[in-house]
């Protein structure tokens, strides 16, 4: 009897080891500690693959932010001032051309040619049409006042008048040279015969490469150089103003003749001219 009780009591020992033992291996399984380091170390590669992206984006805006310009970039601008500055550059050596081409100075002897033109041209401007009559007009004040020791005269019989006329000879050559510097222009076909002429008037005829101008005197008007200033109309052009004087009386009128700049003789050409009187 003793002996089973004793057999029993191993049995109970036995089997509170054998739970003991059970119950120490379940709080320790290597499979759930492996499970939760797993579940930590993953949620840790998480935590860092988030940090590193975000790092990532700020690194991509900060680099968006401070990307330097490309080359062609760089090329564009340079280009674009420098057309820029090119243009000012343009557009300043235009103006300073324009402004020397505007300029007409006037040395002593132009402004004696320009005065004897105030007494010999009779006034004219862009619209005024250069016909026959203007044509022989200018050369007939520009050559019957003989004012030139050089003129060439010869004496004319004029049947109309009963007596010899003193006439001034000019070639052909001369009178254009003389229209192509007064006016820039080709003086055009002109050849009056002495037949054409009317009656008692003045000669004026062409014949064999000459102009026979009758002489005669023109009103004794005093030109005054007055001023030279550019014109405000026509940048381009130059005014230039004479007074006029007339037996003993000073400024009885005005002389207004515009210029532009020519390669010529004279440096310049007239485009108009206008005469006032005092009232």
């Amino acid at each position: 009897m003793l002996k089973k009780v004793i057999g029993a009591k191993g049995i109970f020992l036995l089997a509170g080891v054998i739970m003991m033992a059970s119950l120490s291996g379940c709080g320790n399984d290597p499979t759930e500690q492996d499970s939760a380091g797993t579940i930590i170390e993953e949620a840790s590669e998480n935590q860092e693959t988030e940090h590193s992206e975000q790092t990532g984006t700020e690194d991509k805006s900060n680099s968006t932010e401070t990307k330097p310009a490309t080359k062609e970039e760089t090329s564009d601008t340079a280009k674009s001032e420098t057309k820029e500055t090119t243009t000012q550059s343009e557009a300043v050596s235009q103006s300073q051309t324009q402004a020397e081409n505007t300029s007409v100075t006037l040395t002593d002897k132009e402004k004696t040619f320009l005065a004897q033109i105030c007494n010999e041209l009779a006034d004219f401007n862009s619209g005024t049409t250069m016909d026959e009559k203007f044509w022989r007009d200018f050369l007939f004040n520009s050559y019957t006042g003989a004012s030139s020791e050089n003129a060439t005269t010869e004496q004319v019989y004029r049947e109309d008048l009963g007596f010899e006329e003193t006439v001034v000879k000019v070639s052909l050559q001369e009178a254009q040279e003389r229209v192509k510097l007064v006016f820039g222009v080709d003086l055009p076909d002109l050849t009056p015969s002495f037949e054409d002429m009317e009656k008692g008037q003045t000669a004026f005829y062409y014949k064999d490469g000459y102009y026979y101008i009758g002489v005669s005197g023109l009103p004794d008007y005093q030109y005054t150089f007055s001023e030279c200033a550019v014109d405000k109309e026509n940048n381009t052009n130059t005014i230039v103003k004479y007074t006029i004087d007339f037996m003993g009386e000073s400024n009885v009128g005005t002389v207004t003749l515009s210029i532009s700049p020519e390669n010529n003789a004279n440096g310049f050409v007239i485009c108009s001219k206008k005469t006032e009187f005092v009232k």
